[in-house]
């Protein structure tokens, strides 16, 4: 495959942090572990370092080593450059029906012990920006670090609604990464799905950023991983700051208006990778 991007990188992550970020940690364990064995000033005993603090009333420190209960904290970094929201609530509260995903056409795609986590979801912990870092990139890892060390002590499963995709939490952060500052694996997801005898592959997570997501059609059976590869090496372009305009060349396609599948985007701004006239699509990812 020819590189994609033939200049000079980018100063600084050129995108922010959309506000509709967020993460949904499913918790399984009855009792929720106190906010100082998420994150505490010197990162001691596995926690991430950082300060948590329940946003009630008073200032009764008792409560940051007593377990988590309904409502709502707040998660700063070390820096204070990022905040994050955590709301906590039970799963009867939020809503969450765990059988109607086991149910669902997603669920082909979900392990037994993810599904058996699913099924044992407590409480749900949803984890959202109040403000981030102006680089981006350590907010990011902010936020993948609260939800990993959450996830792992509440034997929870995290669900990346923008995605839409489950992971458990030692999935969230790739080792190694494509990149030390960002990896687009632990961001965005490649769905599929057929479109007459080829398939439509797409993109989801890249309007967390407040970018348009990406997508390509006729795509062979035979070529669906590569398909995947090229789109995740694609976004990975645009979270290192080559951000994607209509026209723009990314490999060897031209982006363009997409989105005419409304089921799947409604209203998601998307650009469609369209071959140069004449060339199949199938060509174009197979060349070295």
């Amino acid at each position: 495959m020819r590189p994609f991007w033939k200049f000079a990188r980018p100063h600084g992550a050129g995108f922010g942090i959309s506000k509709n970020y967020y993460l949904s940690v499913l918790g399984s364990t009855p009792v929720l572990p106190p906010i100082s064995a998420i994150v505490n000033p010197k990162g001691e005993n596995g926690a991430i370092e950082g300060f948590g603090v329940p946003l009630v009333s008073g200032k009764d420190k008792a409560l940051l080593d007593s377990p988590m209960t309904r409502g709502t904290y707040a998660i700063a970094s070390r820096d204070r450059k990022t905040v994050v929201r955590m709301m906590v609530m039970s799963a009867d509260e939020a809503g969450f029906s765990p059988e109607s995903i086991a149910r669902s056409s997603l669920a082909s795609r979900l392990s037994p012990d993810l599904l058996a986590r699913l099924r044992s979801t407590w409480h749900l912990m949803q984890l959202s920006f109040e403000s981030h870092d102006p680089d981006v990139y350590p907010s990011l890892d902010f936020l993948l670090g609260i939800a990993t060390r959450l996830g792992t002590i509440s034997q929870a499963v995290v669900a990346d609604p923008i995605s839409e995709r489950y992971l458990m939490p030692g999935e969230l952060m790739m080792r190694p990464r494509s990149d030390p500052k960002v990896d687009a694996r632990e961001h965005v997801f490649v769905h599929r799905r057929p479109e007459k005898d080829k398939w439509h592959l797409y993109t989801k997570g890249l309007s967390k950023f407040a970018q348009p997501e990406l997508e390509l059609y006729e795509v062979e059976s035979v070529d669906q991983d590569a398909a995947s590869r090229f789109l995740i090496s694609a976004s990975q372009g645009v979270l290192q700051g080559y951000l994607v305009k209509n026209g723009s060349q990314v490999g060897p396609f031209e982006a363009r208006l997409g989105g005419n599948n409304k089921a799947i985007w409604d209203g998601i701004p998307v650009y469609e990778l369209l071959p140069p006239t004449g060339q199949p699509v199938a060509d174009l990812l197979r060349t070295p």
